[in-house]
């Protein structure tokens, strides 16, 4: 995968985490003192998110001007239904790259992004999933291995690594792994709703603003995305070279595209 997108989201939540240190370090001996320290807190949230949006659309325009790319270097790649059907803005594709020419299918993958964001994790796998293998689409081809890995938590798919693993084959485990995937799903689509709730009405859905809890709550807020994200970078990189590969990219072609 390019490193740009990633890149950009390292550098993200690394703000999304000084935002915590900041308010870790503040007073908050009285009402006033703590709304300003939970306001910061919220500053952290809506960055973590935001650069978890920001890392989505980012991969996505990286692999669908890759794919067009490839497409416009090699005729004979076999580019199929669903990129066919995307609708890419034509000002775009016209327009003059003197000292880049492919870099029209960037540009217009990227205005074709513009205005959108991925802040819902079905559209997350609405996206990426045609590009990838039928027993590896997100999320719920990759929950096995996700569970076993260094940084997974009970926080964030409901059961523990060495739980899920004792969990017996057969009925148990699709049960148990149906539940992991749940209980992830949940956890991220809470997140991103106090984003909603943040950026609509000042996290204040009712009648007062909704605790935020303490900078550990949202160090553990940025600690699953994190994971989330670096997970996907990987799994991403895997399945859109095997994509190359499905639709005939040759050997000149795939290194041209940075595979």
């Amino acid at each position: 995968m390019p490193t740009t997108p990633k890149a950009h989201f390292d550098e993200d939540i690394a703000r999304a985490t000084s935002l915590v240190n900041v308010a870790e370090d503040l007073p908050a001996t009285n009402n006033a003192e703590r709304l300003i320290r939970d306001d910061v807190l919220r500053s952290a949230r809506m960055f973590a998110v935001g650069a978890m949006d920001a890392y989505f659309c980012d991969a996505y325009v990286s692999m669908l001007a890759r794919t067009l790319r490839g497409k416009q270097r090699q005729a004979t790649v076999n580019l199929p239904t669903f990129i066919r059907s995307i609708r890419i803005p034509i000002g775009s594709i016209l327009a003059s790259y003197t000292s880049r020419p492919s870099w029209r299918w960037r540009m217009a993958a990227r205005q074709m992004m513009a205005k959108d964001n991925v802040l819902a994790l079905h559209k997350v796998r609405k996206l990426f999933n045609p590009f990838f293998r039928e027993d590896q689409k997100l999320f719920g081809g990759v929950i096995d291995a996700w569970i076993a890995l260094p940084g997974a938590t009970a926080h964030l798919f409901g059961i523990t690594s060495a739980a899920y693993a004792a969990v017996a084959a057969g009925k148990p485990k699709s049960d148990a792994r149906e539940a992991a995937l749940k209980a992830m799903t949940s956890r991220l689509g809470n997140v991103i709703q106090r984003r909603h709730d943040c950026i609509h009405n000042c996290d204040r859905p009712k009648n007062a603003p909704q605790p935020v809890g303490n900078p550990g709550s949202v160090r553990n807020v940025i600690r699953d995305i994190r994971f989330v994200i670096g997970n996907c970078d990987a799994h991403i990189d895997t399945e859109f070279g095997c994509f190359l590969d499905r639709i005939e990219c040759n050997a000149v072609t795939k290194n041209a595209l940075g595979y």
